[in-house]
């Protein structure tokens, strides 16, 4: 069975935990572990904090459009925003170092979700996030193949 979320949310942080549980009760519908539905929601959230606060610049009063699309075999996060285009250096993550303390939340992402895309599209900056579920991944051996 395959399910389809949209929301369109104001780009205040005080919205996140919305999506949160949305994230969360979806992962559990489609049989995810209490683990993997913490991580995968702690990476969409830190994937829409960075839009507030680097493409909106902190900006509460603009929009997000937040799709998630689950099937039999992933989940897949859509993020849409106007905000100001991200530097692909920075989408790549800084390097990884003790006195860093910004920079981590690609480096995170990267290393919960099986794949990390960002598109400049028409209607702004799409940022794709993929999740293959447990079932999936054991009946292909090889979809780790391209994992960082």
């Amino acid at each position: 069975m395959a399910s389809r979320l949209r929301l369109t949310l104001p780009s205040d942080p005080c919205f996140l935990s919305v999506v949160r549980v949305a994230v969360g009760e979806l992962g559990a519908i489609y049989g995810l572990s209490d683990e993997e539905r913490i991580e995968i929601t702690l990476a969409v959230d830190e994937a829409l904090a960075n839009v507030i606060r680097h493409a909106y610049k902190s900006c509460y009063d603009r929009e997000i459009e937040f799709e998630c699309f689950v099937d039999g075999e992933q989940m897949e996060f859509t993020l849409l925003d106007q905000g100001e285009a991200p530097d692909p250096e920075k989408i790549c993550g800084k390097p990884m170092d003790d006195c860093s303390l910004s920079g981590r939340g690609t480096h995170l992402i990267k290393a919960i979700m099986d794949e990390m895309s960002y598109e400049k599209v028409s209607g702004g900056n799409q940022l794709k996030l993929v999740k293959r579920l447990p079932g999936a991944k054991a009946g292909n051996p090889e979809s780790d193949a391209g994992k960082h």
